[in-house]
């Protein structure tokens, strides 16, 4: 298997990469959650309910933690967390939370080792990840 790439060119008329080529990836679909649970009942002895009952109660504790405060580990394969958008206050105290906080976003840092003499974080399940040009008709789903 492989991801697909296809090159865009940057448009960004102020950027100082713009008129330069760039890969993004092609998506080749969508894997839902009973997707997941049915490719994992094939390999294993847990039918696809109980799959899909054990992944929901992963989704809603993971909820309930992350909205607790609390980074979730997820063991190979990496980490989430909440972080907000907020505008600039002058001072601390013209900062206002209904004012300023802009909004919240989970972020998602993949499990990986450091590597090379700069210590690039390498993606374990990112490793050996074949990469090929996308066919010139794909269209990007």
């Amino acid at each position: 298997m492989a991801i697909l790439i296809k090159l865009m060119r940057n448009r960004m008329p102020h950027d100082k990469n713009s008129g330069k080529w760039f890969a993004k990836t092609l998506s080749t679909g969508e894997a839902h959650t009973d997707d997941i649970a049915r490719a994992i009942e094939a390999n294993t002895t847990f039918t696809r309910g109980e799959v899909k009952g054990m992944m929901d109660a992963l989704t809603d504790t993971m909820t309930e933690m992350l909205q607790g405060g609390k980074t979730v580990v997820i063991d190979g394969l990496g980490r989430f967390h909440l972080t907000v958008e907020s505008l600039p206050a002058e001072k601390p105290e013209a900062f206002h939370i209904g004012m300023n906080i802009k909004g919240v976003k989970c972020r998602f840092v993949p499990e990986g080792r450091k590597s090379g003499r700069h210590g690039r974080q390498k993606k374990t399940f990112c490793e050996d990840v074949e990469v090929k040009f996308a066919p010139v008709n794909a269209v990007e789903r």
